[in-house]
């Protein structure tokens, strides 16, 4: 069976569409991206409500505390936060996956999304470290010294994404480490949305369709309305 590492590269060359259309533009919104956080790791605490999929229908997630960023693992991110690496220390004993998916080299209409590109959803980070993936975003940008690729991928602002979840925890609020889906067209996309559920999304993932699943460090808190 093929590892995340494995499975994440064969989409990884189109991750720099979630970079606002090429590393220049991602510098200059990175500089304008708030990271939404107090400290490093530690974010603002907000509430309000995002939208999801479960087992074939929507759902809702009420927030009411700022996201967490385990700084055991390193990001460049004003906010703390990285994709490509898994978490060490949670920040709580018990707490359930949290599946986004992210448009890789295709546009998706704004506000069909749980979370807008260009908005900051509630208790989320602004900002976000791709810099683990930046061995396969090399050739795309000949034009920039691996200092420049390395310093815009570090910072950039958190791209535009659906959720997906495995259960309701009894509609308890709790923490939820997030994982990254790429997907690369926007066919599969309307497909995975059409199903509202992790199981199809899963087997996409097992059948190559889409990137494997990445890890971060990353959770958000939330209960299922």
């Amino acid at each position: 069976m093929k590892t995340w590492i494995q499975r994440t590269r064969i989409a990884t060359a189109t991750v720099a569409a979630v970079l606002a259309g090429g590393v220049g533009s991602c510098v200059g919104a990175t500089t304008m991206t708030p990271s939404h956080a107090t400290s490093k790791g530690v974010g603002v605490n907000e509430y309000g409500m995002t939208k999801a999929f479960f087992n074939g229908r929507a759902v809702n997630f009420t927030y009411t505390q700022g996201f967490f960023s385990d700084r055991h693992v390193a990001s460049g991110a004003t906010s703390g936060c990285e994709v490509g690496a898994p978490f060490k220390v949670a920040p709580a004993k018990n707490y359930d996956p949290l599946y986004i998916t992210v448009p890789l080299g295709f546009k998706v209409p704004t506000m069909t999304m749980d979370c807008p590109t260009g908005l900051v959803c509630v208790d989320h980070p602004g900002t976000i470290d791709w810099s683990r993936l930046e061995s396969a975003l090399k050739g795309l940008y000949p034009q920039l010294s691996a200092a420049q690729l390395t310093a815009a991928l570090k910072n950039t602002a958190v791209p535009g994404h659906q959720h997906f979840i495995t259960t309701l925890n009894g509609r308890r609020p709790e923490w939820w480490n997030v994982d990254v889906v790429g997907v690369t067209s926007l066919k599969e996309w309307n497909a995975i949305d059409a199903h509202r559920s992790f199981t199809f999304l899963n087997e996409q993932v097992k059948t190559q369709l889409t990137t494997g699943i990445i890890p971060t460090n990353l959770f958000l808190y939330f209960a299922v309305n």
